[in-house]
């Protein structure tokens, strides 16, 4: 679609020195958390009568200068200047609101003013406010201790002792052309009170600030003054305040070992029952002080039930959190009946929460993808923060009611919300959290990528952290933030293997599918090798598979509890030599035989908690490290065994082992991935070894 399309006017040269000032300046202020969250906040240049705008829910901190969305100011500046009440023509009544654009004259106008694609985005729904300031640079953020002041239950007295006339208050009226015409009405007023310009920094009751300037140098000095000045003010009221009654006493902290028994049985619960179909949330727990032990306060307990403070809070957090109080005396075991109970009362009041907090422990947000989650954890976190700053400056001020049912009626914040969400994306294991043992190379590491790139959340889990950690950095870059981390495990150590299926549950909530892979194998007879590799092999490939249930089954259970019709996975990587003996190689076939028994047992066991065991028994991956490795490899230790008559070199084994396969070629990873998925999908299979072999076992 041409530009001449979108508006009456032709859009001039790019100014290109002017966006590049303009992004620098968004990007760093998106990127520093004290100033924005998500995709909140805002940024805009005016180069001869035309907007460059950033577009709704797209984050400051990613900004480039394609993203950005050309206005004509004409019209925007016509719509802000008409006559009669914004209330009249523009915003305050949910259902005109939740018909979208064709409702919204602000929208309506705006997006007829474009004078170019914008890749269906639309700019922010505050771009008149933009157009109106003089300034050639708009940034408007959220900051966490500016808010303390725009959230104070006296903030309009507070600004002006702090910031006098260099800054001007907006009492807060709803978002879009309402607001845009209580700032243009708070300059006028200024203006005929002083005798001066209005001053080039707003700050909006209950939401943010603006900062106008010439250059990004100006938006920096203002920005700092205005943060380095609440901080001042903090500190002395701080200072000054007498000791505070025993009641409001921060509690002590919960023990360690009940505190973790704790997050380990809510999140999974939690997952289960804030399901909204069949994929279940992605669950994030977050035990800093602000989570745990100021909301077990009575100030803290009064903020967490006393509704949001801000539009963005209520975007990305929602507006109530589930208080869930545990009593010392309820045993873990106990929780998820009062979780349901309390969960229930809250739905029915409220509506299905985002956040959960549960007094001396943390809180737990929630989200269908790890971002999603996370952004909600910040938000709400920096929600307390903001709250505890305003009680130390005086009081705190939630918003009204009729101001926060506007805010989760407004289809612009709804658009917001769901561009800032991103699409969750189709795949195999969409919405899926596993576990991959082995995963820094290898087959691990092939499965472990595909499974990120299938839609699942992924943890690698290795000995080889270091590994494990650069290749989940190098997934998260290309499918997003939180899609794959990384645990250093060792699946012989009990401990280490329980720490990671705890971390796992911090991180994501639960667990859908655990692959049983990392294994190792040492060729030698049984007369010659030595009882410590035979030990290693054993403890590698058949307790760390035992391990490795014993901590994953728990997790996937009460996941099950909680949602019945809710399955879970244990895959084990087997081989071939667990379907069939290998001479010379007993410490490894008798681990995998072993490991089937593990996978029939296991799945008699565990299938009344809806979880599928079964294993998949590849053929040779001769490509991978356990063959190929120039130093360690199976062809060198064969070559040295003497396993292959009369073979003089490594090429010489190869050759020999693919020559026993009737499909001619070794197991690749992707020949593997095809029957995990088969095993994933199916739901009615439990404990069976399938062979991907290319024919060389046969099962009868």
């Amino acid at each position: 679609m041409s530009g001449q399309q979108l508006s009456r006017r032709e859009l001039p040269p790019t100014p290109v020195a002017t966006l590049d000032e303009l992004i620098e300046v968004a990007r760093r202020f998106g990127r520093d958390p004290e100033f924005s969250r998500g995709g909140g906040g805002n940024a805009s240049a005016k180069v001869d009568g035309v907007l460059y705008i950033k577009p709704s829910g797209v984050r400051l901190a990613t900004l480039t200068a394609g993203d950005l969305v050309p206005l004509d100011m004409a019209p925007l500046l016509a719509l802000l200047h008409a006559g009669g009440p914004a209330s009249d023509d523009a915003t305050g009544d949910p259902e005109r609101e939740a018909a979208g654009v064709a409702g919204d004259p602000v929208m309506r106008t705006a997006m007829a003013a474009r004078l170019a694609d914008a890749g269906g985005l639309r700019p922010s729904v505050e771009l008149l406010f933009h157009a109106f300031l003089p300034d050639r640079f708009v940034l408007h953020t959220h900051p966490i201790d500016i808010n303390a002041v725009t959230c104070g239950s006296d903030g309009a007295a507070l600004a002006a002792r702090l910031f006098g006339d260099q800054a001007l208050w907006v009492p807060y009226v709803d978002p879009g052309l309402p607001l845009a015409r209580a700032i243009v009405e708070a300059r006028r007023a200024y203006v005929e009170r002083t005798g001066r310009p209005a001053p080039a920094i707003t700050l909006m009751q209950n939401h943010g600030i603006i900062v106008g300037a010439n250059t990004a140098a100006e938006i920096d000095d203002r920005s700092l003054w205005l943060l380095e000045t609440v901080r001042a003010a903090m500190a002395r009221a701080a200072a000054a305040a007498p000791a505070p009654p025993a009641t409001d006493v921060v509690p002590a902290s919960m023990d360690p070992v009940r505190a973790r028994t704790l997050v380990d049985v809510i999140a999974p619960s939690l997952r289960g029952l804030l399901a909204s179909g069949e994929m279940l949330p992605v669950i994030t727990f977050d035990d800093a002080p602000l989570a745990a032990s100021f909301t077990a306060t009575p100030a803290g307990r009064g903020v967490v039930l006393g509704g949001p403070l801000t539009p963005d809070q209520i975007v990305y957090a929602g507006s109530w959190p589930l208080l869930l109080d545990v009593p010392a005396d309820v045993a873990p075991d106990d929780v998820p009946a009062l979780l349901r109970e309390r969960l229930a009362e809250h739905v029915a009041a409220h509506g299905t929460p985002i956040i959960v907090v549960v007094p001396g422990l943390g809180l737990f947000a929630t989200g269908g993808t790890w971002d999603q989650a996370d952004t909600a954890r910040h938000v709400y976190r920096d929600a307390l923060r903001v709250a505890q700053g305003a009680l130390c400056l005086g009081g705190v001020r939630a918003l009204a009611d009729a101001e926060r049912t506007f805010i989760e009626a407004w289809e612009a914040e709804a658009y917001r919300r769901g561009v800032a969400a991103g699409a969750a994306g189709i795949g195999r294991v969409t919405g899926k959290v596993a576990l991959v043992t082995g995963a820094a190379q290898g087959f691990g590491l092939a499965i472990a990528a595909d499974l990120v790139a299938q839609g699942g959340h992924v943890v690698l889990a290795d000995l080889n952290a270091a590994l494990a950690e650069s290749n989940a950095r190098d997934l998260e870059a290309r499918h997003g933030p939180g899609r794959a981390s990384a645990i250093a495990m060792n699946v012989m150590d009990e401990q280490s293997v329980a720490d990671g299926l705890h971390a796992t549950v911090v991180r994501y909530g639960g667990l859908d599918l655990l692959v049983s892979n990392a294994g190792v194998l040492r060729a030698g007879g049984v007369t010659s090798q030595p009882l410590a590799e035979f030990d290693l092999v054993t403890n590698v490939n058949y307790r760390g598979y035992f391990l490795g249930v014993r901590f994953a089954a728990p997790i996937m259970a009460r996941q099950h509890r909680a949602r019945p019709d809710h399955w879970s996975d244990i895959i084990e990587i087997n081989s071939k030599s667990g379907l069939t003996g290998s001479s010379r190689n007993s410490a490894y076939a008798g681990s995998k035989f072993g490991g089937i028994g593990l996978t029939q047992s296991f799945a008699l066991e565990l299938v009344g908690d809806g979880i599928k065991v079964n294993a998949i028994c590849p053929g040779n991956f001769f490509d991978g490290p356990l063959w190929a490795d120039p130093e360690n490899g199976l062809f060198v230790q064969y070559l040295r065994e003497a396993k292959v008559p009369g073979a003089k070199t490594v090429d010489d084994v190869r050759h020999f082992y693919e020559a026993r396969v009737p499909m001619g070629r070794g197991c690749t990873p992707a020949d593997v991935l095809v029957a995990l998925y088969y095993l994933v999908a199916q739901r009615y299979e439990t404990g069976q070894a399938l062979p991907v072999t290319g024919g060389q076992v046969m099962l009868s």
